[in-house]
């Protein structure tokens, strides 16, 4: 009876398809969202709503993808801000962005975002999103990051999922996409197929967005792209796998910022990043732990020696390649007094705002017995003996320490000019250090677009019919690195790209 019913789904619908492709179901509709993170779930919300008839595409079995783990969204120009009197505007963000990336970006595409930013936070909480704060991570740092309620993305995930679902939008979560139909230089649907080997055919009349995700999941083409494939992985574990890149080489698509990624410096070494996340009133014994990689005081190489101004911890740009070029891992060093301080006043940096400035290390005690039972704490009565439980040279270590003293009681960082103030001495046991290893979030490169997120070719830079890419598969938006001086900006993007694919279908179709 099943088999039946398909057949006459099939017979019905390939009456006006565009083609068959020996699909189990084929289904005409005006757009297919493929991915169900930032912007995905805008893309699908945005089309919806516009009238277009829209089906979003879920391989993972929930959805929201990294959105889950995003904390805040980067805007200029927003009520929030205008009430807070901080005077950013979209001219000054912009340049910002531009200069920060070398020009090298999308300047089009960067303004249009920019300019829309603040629409798009007023758009968010129309659809029933809050934001609590407006914050930075940043000693006088630029205040962008509108951080959602209870410091993560899951509201706004489960209410866009609401209104689409409202508005008539079918979401098939298990559910891939796994080729797009491209006839005659036009993509005109895509195949899928669900957890029980159903196949679909959708056949669109606006368009497929693609809104994968990226390929940080995968270690072929981290490889291929040149980032290193064993970097600790904030956010889901599978699911970014670059499921799309086949797509790009079919239709000619050109490619930027392949090796591009968002960096979020080091975390408990060999543990995942994501039981180190936690919200800012309610940290845990492991953020807390985390937040010690963050602190401004002495971190050595395997090497034994310091390798950066330590006060750089918060941004994730510079510390990143500077980890990196020592071999992707480093330790955090600090002594009795500093531990007494970071439990009885607080931290100095924040880690993100998991575990904020100011923060009183109140479970420190307790990890640091846990951090060494698990192999990433060491402890030791002697500057030697904590050299050999790090498996450092242990003569290069105390020269690091010796000399880190000296310029505590002089109050000048002889080798990184480190504001004094973080400058501090090294010198009554016990003694503490703490492995971290480099981290990254997602990938940030992929196809060039337009202004409308349409996929541009290759060989004469015109964009392919049907077929749009948005979020952190959208090449073009960032240099070699992330911008995290203007904070919030990739789910920003993410969700302003989603809307600005739907919004050019929609009218496109004269919605």
């Amino acid at each position: 009876m099943r088999n039946m019913k398909k057949l006459s789904v099939l017979v019905a619908a390939s009456l006006f398809s565009a083609g068959s492709w020996a699909a189990d179901i084929v289904k005409n509709v005006d757009v297919v969202v493929v991915g169900s993170g930032a912007s995905g779930m805008a893309a699908a919300v945005e089309a919806q709503e516009a009238g277009l008839k829209t089906v979003l595409l879920e391989k993972m079995p929930t959805i929201g993808g990294s959105a889950l783990y995003i904390e805040g969204t980067f805007a200029v120009e927003t009520d929030h801000q205008k009430s807070m009197y901080i005077g950013l505007d979209r001219d000054w963000a912009y340049k910002n962005h531009m200069e920060f990336n070398h020009g090298f970006i999308n300047g089009p595409l960067i303004r249009k975002w920019i300019n829309n930013s603040a629409n798009s936070i007023k758009w968010m909480e129309d659809h029933g999103v809050t934001f609590h704060d407006v914050r930075t991570l940043f000693e006088d740092g630029y205040r962008t990051w509108h951080i959602f309620k209870d410091g993560k993305g899951v509201e706004f995930v489960n209410q866009m999922a609401k209104s689409f679902k409202e508005h008539g939008g079918t979401i098939l979560t298990e559910t891939p996409g796994t080729e797009i139909i491209y006839e005659d230089g036009k993509v005109t649907g895509i195949m899928a197929e669900d957890v029980e080997g159903e196949t679909y055919q959708f056949n669109t009349q606006g368009g497929v967005i693609v809104a994968a995700g990226g390929f940080i999941n995968n270690p072929e083409y981290l490889k291929k792209y040149g980032i290193r494939s064993d970097y600790l992985i904030v956010g889901p574990k599978t699911g970014r796998d670059g499921d799309s890149l086949p797509w790009y080489d079919k239709v000619g698509a050109r490619l930027e910022g392949m090796g591009t990624h968002l960096a979020i410096g080091a975390w408990l070494s060999g543990k995942d990043p994501n039981t180190q996340l936690s919200q800012p009133e309610h940290t845990t014994v492991y953020s807390q732990l985390a937040s010690l990689l963050r602190q401004p005081y002495m971190w050595v190489a395997d090497d034994g020696k310091r390798f950066i101004d330590e006060s750089q911890a918060p941004l994730w740009m510079n510390t990143d390649p500077a980890v990196e070029r020592v071999g992707g891992s480093y330790f955090a060093v600090f002594d009795d007094t500093l531990k007494d301080y970071m439990i009885n006043e607080g931290i100095d940096v924040s880690h993100s705002d998991w575990v904020r400035v100011g923060h009183k290390l109140d479970l420190l005690e307790e990890g640091i017995e846990i951090g060494q039972e698990e192999g990433y704490v060491y402890v030791s009565n002697t500057i030697e003996g904590l050299a050999k439980k790090m498996g450092v040279d242990p003569v290069a270590f105390k020269k690091t320490v010796e000399d880190n003293n000296r310029y505590a009681v002089n109050g000048l960082d002889e080798e990184f000019p480190k504001d004094r103030k973080y400058v501090r001495s090294i010198s009554k046991p016990p003694y503490f250090a703490v492995k971290g290893d480099n981290a990254t979030l997602i990938t940030l490169g992929g196809p060039s677009t337009n202004t409308d997120m349409q996929i541009l070719r290759e060989k004469d830079l015109k964009p392919v019919e049907g077929l749009y890419v948005v979020g952190c598969e959208v090449g073009g938006i960032y240099g070699d690195s992330y911008n995290l001086t203007l904070e919030g900006m990739a789910s920003s993007f993410a969700i302003n790209s989603g809307r600005f694919a739907s919004q050019h279908i929609a009218k496109k179709l004269g919605k």
